[in-house]
This record gives structure tokens, sequence and C-alpha cells, in this order.
């Protein structure tokens, strides 16, 4: 085990503190967002924390479990198009549609998990690619009920009176409130045994089965969870744009959430939000800089960020923290 995984209790509260100097305003500035920032940018930021619940849920598969999933985008589909059609045809709210979203999700996880106890690596990969192709063909043939090209519109919540908020303010805060609840749950999750447990899981499955780890059980339990904070995302993304349709979720986007994980910072839950901010800005940005070249400007800052960070942003703040204290 590296350093990072052998910290006592008291080592990891003193890290933690050491981060308060950014938590703090991090936290003022997302809890006073609408009423600071622009509208669009207030609309950009609840994208933002919807890619983050989403990568969240890719960073415990891989970050991790060291399971390679290139099927993110299917159970990040999965729960955009569940919440959206219980909405549509059930008349569930918001709130019962994203808990519904994530039930379904995490169904669907688990049973795709199965192949993770006997395949890894590159094997595995192939068999989640499988869902990554397929889930737009899918969708696209049932347009009955999903919209197929044309997609489905999507009812935003529309904020109370009492609130003074826009209705790009309220839904922002719905889906902070909702990605906080998800950031807890995950840090309460990998924390103490559990975050021993995965990291022996990943590192050296034939000494936890030793040690009386039962690896497979992990393998699946952790696809489940992870695929539901996919679904949840994509539930949540749901409510930022209020439209979902299929060229939304091709393979490109699962690629594009492994890279923002791997920038933010694998094995680490505050790289989820750094994923997030990457998927949200830096696709826009490069197209921004030229957009024939958009690809290749895009290609460039991730290489640019392996290179100089290769344990991502968070990893490196993390040692750097580690070698001062």
């Amino acid at each position: 085990m590296n350093k990072g995984d052998r910290l006592s209790v008291t080592e990891r509260k003193q890290k933690f503190r050491s981060f308060r100097f950014l938590l703090i305003p991090l936290a003022a500035f997302l809890l006073t967002a609408p009423f600071i920032a622009p509208s669009y940018l207030t609309f950009q930021l609840t994208g933002v924390l919807a890619y983050a619940v989403a990568a969240i849920g890719l960073n415990l598969i891989t970050g991790y479990a060291g399971q390679i999933s290139l099927g993110h985008n299917a159970f990040f589909a999965l729960g955009a198009y569940t919440a959206a059609l219980s909405m549509a045809y059930w008349q569930l709210n918001y709130a019962l549609s994203i808990l519904l979203a994530a039930l379904v999700s995490f169904v669907v996880g688990l049973l795709a998990g199965f192949p993770a106890q006997r395949l890894r690596g590159l094997y595995l990969a192939l068999i989640t690619l499988v869902l990554a192709v397929s889930v737009s063909p899918f969708i696209k043939h049932f347009k009955e009920y999903t919209g197929g090209m044309s997609g489905l519109p999507i009812e935003r919540p529309i904020a109370p009176k009492w609130t003074g908020l826009t209705q790009d303010g309220w839904v922002y805060y719905v889906v902070l409130g909702f990605a906080v609840l998800c950031f807890y749950l995950a840090r309460n999750f990998v924390a103490g045994s559990t975050g021993r447990a995965l990291t022996a899981v990943r590192q050296a499955p034939l000494a936890a089965l030793s040690m009386g780890v039962d690896v497979n059980q992990y393998k699946v339990l952790i696809f489940g969870l992870g695929s539901m904070l996919g679904g949840v995302g994509g539930a949540l993304f749901n409510l930022s744009i209020g439209f979902i349709a299929p060229d939304s979720f091709t393979l490109l986007l699962s690629v594009s959430f492994l890279a923002a994980i791997v920038v933010g910072g694998l094995g680490t839950i505050w790289g989820a939000l750094i994923a997030g901010l990457f998927l949200q800005f830096v696709p826009s940005y490069a197209s921004d800089i030229s957009e024939a070249l958009a690809g290749a400007v895009y290609g460039g800052i991730l290489i640019a960020c392996m290179f100089f960070m290769p344990k991502g942003i968070i990893g490196t703040i993390t040692s750097a923290v580690d070698n001062n204290t």
C-alpha cells in the first residue's frame, strides 16, 4: 500500500484541516453562486455538479476498485431516461424521478457487474464497450416512448415564489443538494475499512482474498454503486438542460468521463468535482480557441494535465500536502 492508504485517522484529520483553506471559500461560492454569478454561469455550474455526481460513480469503479469501464455513458443515459420517462408518463415529481433513476441504475449496474468477477483490464473494458456503443441505437429504436432523434423536453422545477430565485437558480440548488448528498455518502463509503478493502481489491486481489475480503462481492457492489451514481448524474443533468436526446450519450461521453476522472485524480472523491469542471468547460473552451481543431486542442490540454500532474489535480495536491506534514 502507498502512503495515502496507510494514513491514520489522526493524520487524515490533519490533512483535512490543511485543505480547509480551499474548502471554505469553495463552499461559500457554491452556496451563493446564483446570487453572485451571471445566469448563464449558474446554468453551467449546474451541469458541472451533474457531471461530478456521475464522475464519482466512475471513480469508485475505476479509481478505487481498479475496474476499467467504458460503459458509463449507458448508465448516465439510463438514469436520464428513467427520470424523464417517469416524469412524462407517470407524472412523478423530480425528486421521486431521481430516486427511481438511482434504483434502476443500481439494479442494472449490479447485473452488469457480474462479469467483473472474472474479467478485468481490457477484457472487462471490451464488455462495457458493448454497453457504450449500444445505448444510443437502443434509445432510437424505441422512439415511440423516448422520442427518438427528436428527444424529449423535460419539465424543469419551478422556483417557489418565497425564494425570489430564477428557475436556473432554483434548479442549481436542487442539483447542489443532491450532489452534496452523493459526495457525503461516497466519502463515507470509501472511508475506513471499506476503503482499505477496495484498495486491497485493486492492488492485490489474491492477497485480499486470503485476508477474508470477498473480492467478487466487492467488485459487483462497487459496479452497482458506481452505476447508481452515474444514473443519478444523468437524472440531474436532465434538470439542468430541460431536454434529453440520444446523441448526448455517445461513446465519446464515456471516454470523456474516463479522461476527466484521470485529470481530477483517480481514487479521490474531490477529483470528481474537477472532472465535472473539465467536462463542462474544457470542450467549449477548446472550440472557442479553434473550432476546426477543437479535438486537437482538447487532447493537448489533456496531455498537458497528465504530463505535469500524473496523479491528477487532486492527487497532486494531496501528495504535496502529505510531503509537507
